[in-house]
């Protein structure tokens, strides 16, 4: 059911980013544009926390239950540290 609303999202973000690049060669006003590339980005972010909620609960859980704690919090703490670049 995650699965499904991940892809649907990402399905509409890529029609947004196709509108946008049709409101660029069109000359549209920055600012019209730049609404529209933060309103992606923030559905991105929508994304991305879902993508980690289902890893949490899946991924990461088992990775403790089966003692690979270690490289989990290794993996978790990379994914934050280049998300703050």
């Amino acid at each position: 059911e995650v699965r499904k609303d991940i892809a649907a999202r990402l399905r509409s973000i890529a029609g947004h980013v196709r509108a946008v690049e049709r409101m660029v060669d069109e000359d549209r006003y920055c600012v019209d544009v730049m609404r529209q590339t933060m309103a992606i980005e923030k559905a991105l972010a929508r994304v991305d926390a879902l993508l980690l909620e289902g890893h949490l609960r899946t991924c990461v859980a088992d990775a403790f239950r089966e003692g690979r704690s270690d490289e989990t919090v290794k993996e978790l703490a990379e994914i934050f540290n280049t998300a703050r670049r």
